[in-house]
């Protein structure tokens, strides 16, 4: 099949929300046999757009044409997700061989076990090498609910490559996979033969596509290149805007200045008509003739002044509602105010799974600490044992602070709450003013405070669930397990300014190098 022809054709797809507004709209595409990145803003309708294209939902409006066989990765949200796989070799559809295998060894004669063996005596060998080459134990009956996001994605992940797909669609794969798993997906893709979507916010996976592609409300915009030539061509576009916007207020202004000029002439000339009536030296017919040219003219000029001044401030209105969609958004995080200098001591302290090894730690005020090793090693474990949901196997936690907890998903969210709910019930002490400006911040602006969170992509969840846990009142220690997942670029930058103009304490989970590198860590802590 040749390069250029289209796998995957898109014509004018639309989809509302229940409320009727609408979240994209006339959107056409193709997809060809080759590595796409599709990038937008959080909520700009990309997990929606790949549902569609892999028949796992419709579109309002609109056709898709696939000529291929497509495998699809959805976002990992839920922590409830985990329990709808069984165990390692249900997901892998391998469970019926190897307990055929194990009912053989025990001493079985059964001739169905054979038969569902067959000459596959290897299988659990075969696997188990698999497992571990993917960075996973080498347990094939372990549950996946006990895996970490990490490797229960990767299991995923080398499901899809494995398969007979011609394409794959994969949603924000780079989420909670480490530096050696962000290699692996890197050599996946790059070996994959098939044409890939790639919808990731991780600038370093973006660099490695062939093309990009931006979805907004309105269009579809291309890129034909990696992250570094999109974001070239994205920063010459908003210059060109905002000269069109310069522009625009420019022609306002200088058709006010004209039409004052013009009125300050007609009162001049009906000055001097008055003058001449008075003196007597022009006839009085001649002068109302005079006076009534002028008065037609003055009023000819000034309903063409006001199509013209109209059709200007309509053209900067336009500019300005697009402005208000790109505008920037802006987060901060609350400081403490009594600056405790030991905020939290672990002694002895052993993990009750993930990792045995004894943990000691002092965190003191103003450290912000990046908490690192690979998947399954117990970081989001022993996070979750400082909270106190997880209980220690030994040893003992001592902290002075309140504690600030947000995990990889967002479980402090109500989704049966809107917006703005869920924020006056995480910040009681904020009002209703002050919790609308935050999110319109981030932009949760008017009436979309009262979206239901269940509506929110994984991106905007995240967002509000920042918000949340960053404006809480008095000491706390913030405790981030992977708050960059999800988040669109331009967030992604914002969240790390915020973070590192924070003045308390925290340990961060994170796997993307330069969102650390952004945050400003003081140290590090390697778990495993």
């Amino acid at each position: 099949m040749a390069l250029h022809q289209s796998l995957i054709i898109a014509n004018s797809l639309s989809v509302h929300h229940d409320s009727g507004d609408t979240l994209f709209s006339d959107i056409s595409f193709s997809l060809q046999r080759q590595v796409t990145g599709l990038v937008g803003r959080n909520g700009a309708g990309k997990s929606v757009l790949a549902g569609i294209l892999c028949q796992k939902r419709l579109p309002d409006s609109g056709t898709v044409r696939c000529d291929c066989l497509v495998g699809y990765l959805p976002q990992l949200t839920n922590s409830n997700d985990q329990n709808l796989f069984g165990t390692v070799a249900d997901y892998l559809n391998i469970s019926r061989k190897l307990r055929a295998l194990e009912r053989i060894e025990a001493g079985s004669s059964d001739p169905r076990d054979f038969d569902i063996l067959g000459d596959d005596w290897e299988v659990r060998n075969n696997l188990c090498e698999q497992l571990v080459g993917m960075g996973l134990p080498p347990e094939p009956f372990q549950p996946c609910s006990s895996l970490s996001g990490g490797e229960l994605t990767r299991l995923q992940l080398w499901l899809l490559f494995n398969a007979a797909y011609e394409y794959l669609i994969l949603d924000e794969p780079s989420n909670h996979l480490d530096s050696a798993g962000r290699q692996w997906l890197l050599s996946q893709i790059q070996s994959f033969s098939g044409g890939i979507l790639l919808i990731s916010h991780d600038r370093q996976l973006l660099e490695q596509v062939d093309s990009i592609m931006e979805l907004t409300p309105d269009e579809m915009k291309y890129y034909g290149g990696n992250y570094s030539f999109y974001w070239q061509q994205k920063q010459l576009q908003q210059a060109a805007f905002d000269r069109s916007v310069a522009s625009a207020e420019n022609k306002v202004m200088q058709l006010q200045r004209q039409y004052q000029r013009n009125q300050e002439k007609a009162q001049q000339r009906e000055s001097q008509g008055r003058k001449l009536r008075k003196s007597g030296s022009q006839s009085k017919l001649l002068l109302d003739g005079m006076r009534d040219s002028a008065q037609r003219s003055q009023s000819s000029r000034k309903v063409q002044f006001e199509n013209q001044l109209y059709k200007a401030e309509q053209e900067v209105k336009a500019l300005k509602r697009q402005q208000t969609q790109i505008k920037p958004q802006k987060m901060t995080v609350n400081s403490s105010d009594k600056r405790l200098s030991r905020v939290l001591v672990l002694q002895e302290l052993r993990l009750a799974f993930g990792n045995d090894a004894w943990i000691n730690l002092c965190v003191d005020y103003g450290d912000r600490l990046h908490l690192i090793g690979r998947n399954g090693c117990g970081k989001s474990t022993l996070l979750k044992t400082i909270t106190g949901t997880l209980t220690p196997a030994a040893g003992q936690i001592n902290c002075h602070v309140s504690l600030c907890y947000l995990d990889q998903h967002f479980s402090l969210l109500d989704e049966q709450q809107t917006v703005l709910q869920n924020l006056q019930r995480l910040c009681p002490e904020q009002k209703e003013p002050e919790l609308r400006t935050l999110a319109a911040g981030v932009g949760f602006r008017r009436e979309r405070v009262h979206l239901p969170v269940s509506d929110l992509s994984g991106g905007e969840r995240m967002k509000i669930a920042l918000l949340a846990v960053s404006h809480q009142q008095g000491d706390m220690l913030l405790l981030l397990d992977e708050p960059d997942n999800h988040l669109d670029i331009e967030s992604k930058m914002i969240l790390a300014q915020a973070l590192r103009n924070y003045q308390g304490c925290m340990i961060l989970i994170s796997h993307d190098d330069s969102f650390v590198s952004e945050v400003g860590i003081t140290g590090t802590i390697t778990v495993g």
